[in-house]
């Protein structure tokens, strides 16, 4: 998702940069009409579309995976080591930024809505027919504005015989032309994507535009130039207009001026616009169908270290004659095949052999990861107690802390998924998770005392899921 919102920032960027540098000054206005408004859409929507345009051609990043044949076991004693209350896994659950994103896109649609409900009362009242326009007297705004082909204008006002004519004629290319689809699109969008600084731009080009279109149409409809130009000023000092409207004396005064006067775009320049709009139509979809897209906006690797428990002498868990070492050894070995050029999967054993805790707790320091998980089996006296559940260390550190008991609750979360049915994340002190520096997980993946439970740890196959879908819970937890 995060790659997702960079990639409209960035594409929404270039695709204004080649408005504001070749179009806006144009004569072009239907065409700057469909490039502000196609561009917008295309570039929300070309993430959706992917097309791997290269997916024949092989990555050329190679992470070398670095290997370490040391074994360790838990040699803590259980006297050592002590446990916070378990809370029930909320899968729900997401991050504050998603919480301040809901709101302000709720209070902006509820103004949407209010904006629109003023506009309905509005087209109640009495009104009466110039032409295709449904002329309405209103006390709300001291502006002349227009929504489809209900035009809202002073019920005091004291327009010339010019200037009504100059603004009934500008207010019938509005609704003609169907401005108030634009105006509506442009207002949902920046409801939803309020956080893209361009939604706000596309938006004023969009009206402005508009402007410059209907000014434009009313000249051609044979209204004196210079009248025209009289009106714009006349009517151009009001500053509220009725929302989600058009309205005759929105855009500035100076602009509008300059560029009902300007000489119309030649024949080279309309041709280079639309060759420069194709090609940059062609970067968008091009730079959204890259397999790797993800990858380049999110930078370097993570680093994760994965910590199989026990090996060697110490078997850890036994049951149904199933040893703890050899299960969470085959899901290390698993995780460590799946690195890649999102996640750089080192392991702290790959074969059966034992290691000290302090011996493998300055390994792991030493790769300076950015995350470490220790996978285990659990056992319980009570054959029924099965699922999963992950300790983190409630340390000062607070993103240290924060960090850990996000990737906590996301991995078991992953877990369930894989048909595990209990999952619980703890805080503790186990040595592992404590002594470390980097976020760190100790991640007990069931029950070996359990039939179930046991039965599907023992299957080469779930163990392949299983480390999947760690592996899956790592990346979406990091948001690579």
């Amino acid at each position: 998702m995060i790659s997702y919102f960079i990639y409209t920032i960035i594409s929404l960027g270039c695709s204004y940069a080649v408005y504001v540098l070749l179009l806006r000054k144009q004569k072009t206005f239907q065409f700057n009409r469909f490039f502000l408004i196609g561009s917008l859409l295309l570039c929300l929507v070309a993430p959706f579309m992917e097309v791997e345009l290269f997916k024949a051609v092989p990555s050329i990043t190679e992470i070398p995976l670095e290997k370490f044949t040391a074994s360790v076991a838990e040699t803590q004693p259980i006297e050592d080591v002590t446990f916070g209350e378990g809370q029930q896994v909320d899968h729900s659950q997401k991050s504050p930024f998603f919480y301040v994103y809901i709101i302000i896109a709720l209070f902006l649609v509820l103004r949407f809505l209010k904006n629109l409900s003023k506009i309905y009362g509005l087209t109640r009242n009495e009104y009466e027919y110039d032409g295709k326009l449904k002329v309405i007297k209103s006390t709300d705004s001291d502006m002349v504005s227009s929504f489809f082909n209900y035009m809202f204008i002073p019920k005091q006002h004291t327009f010339s015989r010019e200037d009504y004519e100059s603004v009934i004629a500008h207010e019938t290319v509005h609704s003609k032309e169907l401005h108030t689809i634009d105006i509506i699109l442009l207002e949902l969008l920046s409801c939803i994507f309020w956080f893209n600084p361009f939604i706000w731009l596309y938006k004023k080009a969009t009206l402005q535009n508009h402007e410059f279109r209907a000014d434009e149409k009313s000249v051609l409809s044979g209204i004196d130039i210079e009248n025209y130009s009289n009106t714009i000023i006349n009517l151009g000092q009001k500053d509220y207009r009725v929302p989600l409207t058009s309205g005759f004396n929105f855009i500035q005064i100076k602009n509008r001026i300059i560029m009902l006067h300007q000489s119309k775009s030649s024949v080279f320049k309309r041709t280079l616009n639309i060759i420069s709009v194709i090609l940059l139509f062609t970067g968008i979809f091009v730079f959204s169908s890259c397999k790797n897209l993800d990858d380049t906006l999110s930078g370097e690797p993570l680093v994760v270290v994965i910590d199989a428990g026990h090996g060697g002498k110490d078997s850890g868990n036994t049951s149904f004659n199933v040893n703890e070492k050899d299960i969470v050894l085959n899901i290390s070995n698993y995780l460590q095949s799946l690195s890649d050029e999102k996640l750089k999967i080192i392991t702290t054993r790959t074969d059966d052999t034992f290691t000290s805790l302090d011996e493998r707790i300055t390994f792991i320091n030493n790769q300076k990861p950015d995350l470490v998980i220790s996978v285990h089996c659990n056992a319980h006296s009570n054959l029924e107690q099965s699922g999963v559940e992950a300790y983190y260390y409630e340390s000062e550190n607070f993103e240290r802390y924060s960090e850990s008991m996000k990737y906590s609750s996301v991995l078991v979360s992953a877990l369930i998924r894989q048909s595990f049915d209990n999952a619980k994340i703890k805080p503790a002190n186990f040595k592992i998770i404590k002594d470390v520096n980097s976020p760190a997980v100790l991640l007990e993946i069931g029950y070996l005392t359990n039939s179930i439970d046991n039965e599907k740890l023992n299957n080469l196959e779930q163990q392949q899921e299983i480390a999947q879908f760690i592996y899956n819970g790592i990346l979406e937890a990091s948001g690579k």
